[in-house]
């Protein structure tokens, strides 16, 4: 593992010439020094608010923990160190701490006792617990009890009642990752045997032990609703959004606690503390980075590596855990006994994103699932925000296009586990939320409530054979969400810049047969299939495949695709463009500059497409493919060439370069073939690539019906902002109806 050291300071007597002169409050500037002496004491205020979280964390969770008994005085001798090499030293650390507010367990009051362990559990011989029915439409839930124990090895025990949402005390709900679907783990339940996953058993122990939640009620969805009782199970969905937002408080469950955990706990709450000094005023903000970081440890102290593993954790990259932590009231993380309030996980995140330090967490941790849940929180707090919509409809199609790389056991979660986001669920999904209906009839029951929303040609945007992973009994402009975008690298063009592409215009209108099928299978859009496709490119997809490349970028493969582009070009007609050089280049961006609405960051405006395409093909021919890959990802700003391959490498994932026979150059997806047709379809911001049954055509009548299916969204350079429809417009040309089958 590669070790990255903080850089050393220079000596302090020359620390002022760093410093230039500032503005003060009152608007006078400061000198130099005036300004190094500023900068000391409120260095000196921060470390003092670092070392008192850290001492804090130190006496207020355990330090050394008995292997045998929970709550231990320490007089049975069965310690065990839990703190070596700890971020500072903390004089007078008590070798046994007793929780706040609580009692020991002695070892005298735990003599003649038998552990209920698992032993225990299997020679009592119990039945099964039995559920009773509950009134899930009168907000009827079940809480949990959980009794405290005197050994860790025992089972865990409680009590189930029941409850109504409103009316009943404060309780905590849990939110862990499933994990595998066995059961191997056993539980007390009302004095019955109820069979549990590992991960749920690791969960209660955890509340259980920890003095921030011992004593509580808690909601648990495993426990607390019978899994074997598909009715109850459909009932209580719809009441996942009321449990999450009237629990007092939601308990996310990452794992065990390891034994030098309680480094990256107190790293954690340094980071945390850091930003939040920093977002105090401006002249906190002002205090150089080299300082600041002179207050964490040099970063090959271990205290780094265990605070990435607390985000190792599965549960980030879970779609129930979703709306579980995004309509909570308020949150914490629990990693064995450690409860952290969110805000403090998210602050710490904060800082190391604003100062660009995840490059260096990546050399740290060898590109650990860590990196892709940083992401992920982000991602938490985008859907925190669309679940505040207004519109149940909008809000589905944004939250399922959001949630696309989080992961489920089962594919109808994909949808019915992120309908608590949208507010009330609408009697037009109640319906859907039925687990006798298959994945197949669940995603297309949410296509037709969602194409009836505001913006229904997003729906379309996730739909077509490029996304459907082998469900064949599912009409093609069905989305397929079990399709994992991110795994494929293929996202919707619509999502490529923040100014969305106006090549159907703003008209929209759609028509299904629910007079006589309340779940038709044929869609009707009215549009233009006026270009056929008549040379294309190889797909990223199938080179990748073919050369079996080992290089982290990919740039042989990108190389190889852009000559399969330029062969493809030899063979063209006439072409609609006066510079076909700049239309190449502009198509392979989708013709997004980084500039205005479309600018980011970390980017830099590509104001001249051609030299860029240039620029960046001599580049990946000559650069290194770790140091490409160094210069593309790193956070600095990126200079026009380097968001130009960024952005390339982006658009070219699982597409074909075409051109059509009417001349224009096209992006289509990796399983488009020659004689496929590209339409535009009314109302959609970007054409599709369909492949029309000419036997099913019907002519003659007032307007022509194409039946086709839908391939995939599909970039066609010169008609994205409405142009074609300009042009048909004043030829008088009639649109035709496609029905999407």
């Amino acid at each position: 593992m590669k070790r990255i050291s903080r850089p050393a300071k220079g000596p302090t007597i020359k620390r002022h010439v760093r410093y230039g002169a500032i503005p003060t409050k009152s608007g006078t500037r400061l000198p130099a020094l005036d300004r190094m002496r500023d900068i000391e004491i409120r260095l000196k205020e921060l470390k003092e608010d670092c070392s008192m979280v850290s001492s804090m964390l130190a006496f207020g969770f355990v330090t050394f923990r008995c292997i045998i008994h929970e709550r231990c005085d320490g007089g049975c001798g069965n310690f065990q160190g839990y703190v070596e090499n700890p971020v500072i030293d903390v004089e007078g650390l008590l070798m046994s701490l007793l929780w706040p507010g609580s009692e020991a367990f002695t070892t005298q009051a735990t003599s003649g006792h038998t552990p209920h362990d698992r032993h225990w559990f299997m020679q009592e011989n119990l039945s099964s617990l039995l559920y009773f029915p509950i009134d899930s439409s009168g907000g009827e839930i079940r809480l949990l009890r959980v009794k405290e124990a005197l050994f860790r090895a025992d089972v865990v025990e409680c009590e189930l009642i029941t409850a109504y949402l409103g009316r009943c005390e404060d309780f905590i709900a849990l939110s862990y990752c499933w994990g595998s679907s066995e059961t191997p783990e056993v539980m007390l339940c009302n004095g019955k045997s109820h069979r549990i996953t590992t991960s749920l058993n690791a969960a209660l122990k955890g509340f259980r032990e920890s003095p921030q939640t011992r004593g509580r009620l808690l909601w648990a969805d495993a426990v607390s609703i019978d899994q074997n009782n598909i009715s109850e199970k459909s009932e209580q969905i719809p009441l996942m959004r009321r449990i999450y937002t009237e629990a007092d408080a939601c308990l996310v469950f990452l794992a065990e606690a390891e034994q030098l955990v309680t480094q990256g706990i107190d790293l954690m709450f340094r980071l945390s503390t850091i930003q939040s000094f920093q977002e105090k005023c401006e002249e906190n903000r002002n205090i150089p980075l080299d300082e600041i970081l002179s207050l964490l440890p040099s970063f090959n102290h271990n205290c780094w590596s265990e605070y990435l593993k607390i985000f190792r954790s599965p549960w980030f990259g879970r779609t129930w855990t979703l709306q579980e932590i995004a309509l909570s009231k308020k949150a914490f993380i629990g990693v064995g006994l450690y409860v952290v309030d969110w805000y403090c996980m998210e602050k710490s995140l904060l800082f190391l994103e604003q100062h660009n330090l995840k490059t260096l967490l990546v050399s740290i941790s060898g590109h650990g699932p860590e990196l892709m849940n940083f992401l992920n929180i982000i991602h938490i707090q985008r859907i925190r925000e669309i679940s505040k919509s207004p519109d149940p409809s909008s809000a589905l199609t944004a939250v399922l296009r959001a949630t696309g790389h989080f992961k489920v056991t089962d594919p109808r979660d994909k949808v019915l586990g992120v309908l608590g986001l949208i507010g009330e669920i609408p009697e037009e999904l109640r319906s859907m939320v039925d687990y006798s209906l298959g994945t197949a009839e669940v995603y297309h029951r949410a296509a037709l409530y969602m194409l009836k929303n505001p913006s229904p040609p997003h729906v379309l945007a996730h739909a077509g054979l490029q996304r459907q992973s082998g469900r064949t009994s599912m009409p093609s402009w069905v989305p397929d969400w079990s399709f994992d975008d991110l795994n494929r690298n293929e996202r919707p063009l619509l999502l490529f810049r923040p100014e969305n592409f106006n090549a159907g215009g703003t008209y929209s209108a759609f028509s299904t047969n629910t007079d006589t099928d309340p779940f038709s299978r044929e869609l009707c859009i009215p549009g233009f299939c006026n270009h056929r496709i008549v040379a294309a490119g190889q797909s990223y997809g199938s080179l990748q495949a073919e050369m079996n490349r080992t290089d982290s970028f990919g740039v042989a493969v990108c190389l190889a695709w852009l000559e399969s582009a330029r062969t493809c070009l030899e063979s063209r007609g006439s072409m609609v463009y006066d510079d076909i050089e700049d239309a190449v280049a502009r198509t392979l961006i989708v013709n997004d500059l980084y500039d205005h609405r479309n600018a980011t960051r970390h980017t830099t405006a590509i104001e001249n497409p051609k030299k860029a395409f240039r620029a960046a093909i001599a580049r990946m021919r000559i650069t290194a493919p770790d140091t490409l890959l160094r210069e593309i990802v790193h956070p600095q700003i990126k200079d026009p060439v380097q968001t130009y391959i960024m952005q390339m490498k982006a658009v070219m994932r699982d597409r074909r370069f075409a051109i059509t026979d009417t001349g224009y150059i096209c992006l289509v997806p990796g399983c488009a073939e020659l004689g496929d047709s590209v339409a535009i379809l009314l109302g959609h911001p970007t054409p599709f690539t369909i492949r029309v049954d000419p036997v099913s055509q019907r002519s003659g009548s007032e307007v022509e019906v194409l039946r086709a299916i839908l391939i995939g969204d599909t970039y066609m350079h010169g008609v994205m902002e409405g142009e074609f429809l300009t042009e048909v417009a004043k030829m008088g040309h009639k649109p035709c109806i496609i029905e999407l089958l």
